[in-house]
């Protein structure tokens, strides 16, 4: 049998991570076909959940599931369900109550208990499956940007970075920014690594491009800003150290790094320690996987 998903997407980079990743592990699992609808304006999904309708879904197959990640989409997941039925599975705590919703999926930092319509995260889901025969010599860094949380310092942070190279001597390494890099940053890491990084700009890359490089790198050393970023490594069994920054206010991001640090998941720079080593002992980090697990065992597609 094969089961229909509907995809609810705001379009936004770390909604998009989570969703399809979800929608890959269900997939991996059960036979099922994807069909992505962008949401639109809020006051039509308003007039769609009155008069039972959905003019996206005009001319596809009854949804088993409706997926979505980010505010946008609650609103269009409930008249998706409400013209066409199926479950749906929002991924993150809703801004409308949790009962509306068949499934909710979220972190475990938003202090949620289990309840039978909740699956309680460590952190954001994402795309990147675990990769065991890592492709040795190689190192990524993850740069990150400006954010309430932290306060950015392009020297503090390109210094750390010098020191993490020279350190690993043997190592070829990679730079890819994000959206929210300061432009200058990595034009002065060009100019104090000597040319000896591979440097990769997002607004000449894409998203599978990264996550490839993911997937294959060994060691990856992430921006403590980029929570999203430290999931997709640690998940693609890759070593994962944190470039440290100061933060500006204690928040759920801020606890839900030091949280990975204390059981181990990432290691912190120090001046005697700029060398990451894979710990055997941690378990896999899949979380979609074991997400989508337990949602096939609450019955969701039967």
């Amino acid at each position: 049998m094969t089961y229909n998903i509907w995809r609810l997407s705001d379009g936004k980079p770390g909604h998009e991570s989570q969703s399809i990743g979800l929608c890959n592990a269900l997939q991996k699992i059960q036979t099922c076909r994807r069909f992505d609808i962008p949401v639109q304006n809020k006051k039509n999904y308003l007039r769609n959940l009155f008069f039972k309708t959905f003019p996206q879904g005009k001319h596809l197959p009854d949804p088993t599931l409706i997926i979505g990640a980010g505010h946008g989409t609650h609103l269009p997941m409930l008249a998706a369900q409400r013209a066409r039925k199926g479950y749906t599975i929002v991924l993150m705590k809703p801004s409308l109550p949790i009962s509306f919703f068949d499934f909710c999926l979220i972190a475990k930092h938003d202090h949620i208990s289990d309840k039978n319509n909740i699956i309680v995260t460590k952190g954001a889901l994402n795309p990147i499956q675990f990769n065991r025969n890592k492709v040795p010599g190689y190192g990524l860094f993850m740069i990150g940007g400006l954010s309430k949380h932290y306060h950015w310092n392009n020297a503090s942070i390109i210094d750390q970075i010098i020191a993490i190279i020279g350190s690993n001597p043997d190592i070829n390494w990679t730079i890819a920014d994000s959206q929210r890099t300061p432009q200058s940053f990595l034009n002065e890491v060009d100019r104090q690594s000597d040319g000896n990084i591979k440097i990769l700009r997002c607004s000449e890359t894409n998203s599978t491009e990264i996550h490839k490089l993911i997937y294959n790198t060994r060691n990856v050393w992430v921006t403590r800003d980029s929570i999203s970023m430290i999931y997709e490594s640690l998940s693609s069994g890759a070593a994962v150290g944190l470039i440290d920054l100061p933060q500006n206010k204690n928040g759920r991001t801020h606890k839900s790094v030091n949280t990975l640090i204390s059981e181990g998941y990432l290691t912190l720079p120090s001046k005697e320690n700029t060398t990451l080593e894979l710990k055997s002992t941690l378990p896999v980090f899949n979380e979609a996987h074991r997400c989508a697990e337990l949602l096939l065992s609450r019955g969701v597609l039967k």
